[in-house]
């Protein structure tokens, strides 16, 4: 008898500390993120860690580009994400059931840029006519290729557009297959440092292009998943703060869980301050100005009227966190 009592008691407290630590881990809430940017820091600074104790376990997906990550996020393997400003256009032209969340505005003339080679005889923009151009389609590269081309006379159908992601263009870039480059920082400025690159074209004179937070509306229908989109949101505000007040620290710390080089973060963190948002309805013109522009281009697949079901209006960040009644 006293066997089963112990086997019966134990049996309990294992199921007790299995029910525990289940509901430590109830929600798992994924954020999909790229090199360099306020989700980033977050990450490698730890501190959404405090929030199991709440239930909560969130979960980092690294991406490369912005529309991949969009395609993750629509086929709800992401819960939540920050692209630039082409990649949210493309995704909601093509159906995705995605909205709009947050903004970060561009601050800078040099986050991204039209590269060639050092010892390229491309000298001006209307040099790329009938040239070879790598960039990854729908991505923020790729409105900003638009704008510079038409600044210089050209249109995307001017010259041949080579769909490559980072990783696969820097080497067509340095072998010569393709004439110029279309790209965003830290690869911007990693191949400034590395790959006798030289820079053709910047935003100076263009529009800068700003930086977009989504989350599939399945996210915003879900009370849980909101309250944990809600502590995101709040925490990555905390945390632009933190890396404007302390850019040492995120430049000699942060470089290995960065991912990016020293070098790089000594370029990148300076020139643009961190910066994030709510999304707020006057944000839906440029990029309904940049929907018209690749529908134009012929790039996007169909017609697209951005409206007040494209976002989310999300109340002062901070304010909501404190609002949350997390202990």
């Amino acid at each position: 008898m006293k066997t089963l009592t112990r086997t019966t008691l134990t049996l309990s407290a294992l199921s007790l500390s299995a029910f525990s630590l289940g509901q430590a881990h109830a929600l798992t809430f994924t954020i999909g993120y790229q090199k360099g940017g306020i989700p980033n820091i977050l990450k490698a600074r730890g501190t959404l860690d405090k929030y199991a104790a709440q239930g909560i376990d969130f979960r980092w997906v690294l991406f490369t580009a912005g529309p991949p990550l969009l395609e993750a996020a629509n086929a709800g393997a992401v819960d939540f994400g920050s692209v630039g400003n082409a990649p949210g256009v493309f995704a909601l032209a093509g159906g995705a059931d995605l909205k709009y969340v947050g903004v970060s505005v561009n601050r800078s003339d040099s986050t991204e840029g039209l590269l060639v080679r050092q010892d390229s005889p491309i000298r001006t923009v209307a040099d790329l006519k009938g040239k070879r151009i790598g960039v990854a389609r729908g991505s923020s590269a790729h409105a900003f290729l638009y704008n510079a081309l038409k600044a210089g006379g050209l249109t995307l159908k001017d010259v041949t557009v080579v769909p490559l992601l980072p990783p696969d263009a820097r080497p067509a870039f340095e072998n010569g297959s393709i004439d110029a480059w279309s790209i965003w920082d830290p690869f911007y400025t990693t191949a400034l440092q590395g790959a006798s690159a030289r820079v053709l074209r910047d935003h100076k004179g263009l529009d800068r292009g700003d930086s977009y937070y989504l989350a599939p509306s399945a996210v915003l229908n879900d009370p849980q998943k909101k309250r944990a989109l809600q502590i995101v949101l709040a925490e990555l505000e905390g945390t632009a703060k933190w890396a404007n007040a302390n850019q040492a620290t995120v430049i000699s710390q942060f470089s290995d869980e960065l991912g990016i080089p020293k070098s790089v973060l000594e370029v990148t963190v300076p020139k643009n301050e961190f910066n994030i948002r709510p999304f707020r309805a006057a944000d839906v013109k440029p990029l309904q100005t940049l929907a018209a522009a690749f529908r134009e281009a012929g790039v996007l697949p169909r017609d697209l009227k951005l409206g007040a079901q494209n976002y989310a209006t999300l109340p002062a960040f901070g304010p909501a966190l404190a609002g949350l009644g997390l202990k």
